[in-house]
């Protein structure tokens, strides 16, 4: 089975203190025949000198040094010098499991597929781990049931680094530079292209939460690009004779609750509510998908309706813990 280079592309930046834990875990591979290319995007810490050891220590590590540029400049960066037949993404800060590219290319190959997804967990610096996707899951999708599933974000979510790719589907496809919600900009493209995917829920890939992540910081105008990203989703739902819309939509407002939380839980200045404002309005445009909508959950039901009606935004997010911990 292990014929085939498996490029692994790891971006680099900031990420001094858990680059060494990542890199032992992906050294550690039980599939050996791998290139793991470091790319150092102007990382202002000890970074460089970490990507120079570990490529002096393994001939399989081949590092790169270029101006900062953000992460999908370094995966992009990549991909025009990955030499495998097979890609995958894994970022700094994270680490996976010793058989995950094992499993994610068996699986792949066995099933004949375009695309391999395995499970993960969330995982933090006291040693905490939370299982994101059920070990139950292992399906083999044809192109339309896997954008629904897609769309619907239960079984497998846009990230990239629970992925295993043909190097074929990035021939025409490029990451957006300067934006955030990457992964989410990039995931139709390269499900369209597909034949078949194959799902393995079995967490392997370990998604290290840090307290100054995306997800944990102030919401600003830059986030407002995931309802962009999510909306082509919509507009392609159209133009298929509506067979996915109820999905699509439903991941528009999931999308559009996560973001107006984030600014919830923000210092409310002028520029925050000027966004709540925005992300109100497009639950409104959308609102005929809230209700008995299969793919959205009863909790983010209740509240997307206690935003439509005016509840306050400290009442929102007491309902929406009091939601969660129930």
């Amino acid at each position: 089975m292990e014929n085939r280079l498996v490029s692994i592309i790891v971006p680099v930046y900031g990420v001094e203190k858990e680059l060494p834990r990542c890199l032992d875990s992906l050294l550690d591979q039980t599939y050996k025949n791998i290139e793991i290319l470091l790319v150092d995007d102007g990382s202002p810490d000890q970074c460089p000198q970490i990507c120079d050891f570990y490529g002096e220590k393994d001939q399989r590590v081949r590092v790169f040094h270029k101006k900062n540029g953000g992460l999908s400049a370094a995966r992009n960066y990549a991909l025009e010098r990955v030499t495998g037949e097979y890609i995958s993404f894994v970022d700094g800060d994270d680490w996976v499991e010793k058989d995950f590219i094992e499993i994610l290319v068996h699986d792949l190959e066995v099933h004949h597929a375009d695309i391999s997804i395995i499970g993960y967990a969330l995982a933090w610096e006291n040693g905490k781990c939370l299982n994101q996707t059920s070990e139950n899951v292992y399906e083999v999708l044809d192109r339309e049931q896997a954008i629904r599933e897609l769309f619907i974000q239960q079984k497998f979510q846009c990230m990239s680094c629970t992925k295993l790719y043909k190097k074929s589907l990035f021939d025409s496809v490029r990451f957006p530079e300067g934006k955030l919600f990457e992964d989410i900009a990039v995931s139709l493209d390269l499900f369209r292209q597909c034949s078949s995917v194959v799902v393995n829920g079995t967490s392997k890939y370990m998604y290290y939460q840090r307290a100054n992540s995306i997800v944990n910081s102030k919401m600003n105008e830059d986030k407002l690009v995931m309802l962009e990203f999510v909306g082509k989703m919509v507009e392609y739902a159209k133009t298929q004779g509506g067979m996915y819309i109820i999905e699509a939509e439903a991941f528009y407002l999931k999308s559009a609750l996560m973001l107006i939380l984030q600014a919830y839980n923000s210092p409310q200045d002028g520029e925050v509510i000027r966004l709540t404002n925005i992300l109100k309005e497009e639950i409104k445009k959308h609102k005929k998908y809230i209700f008995r909508n299969p793919y959205i959950e009863k909790r983010r039901r209740i509240v997307l309706r206690a935003i439509l009606i005016g509840v306050s935004p400290k009442l929102i997010n007491k309902l929406w813990k009091a939601k969660v911990s129930q």
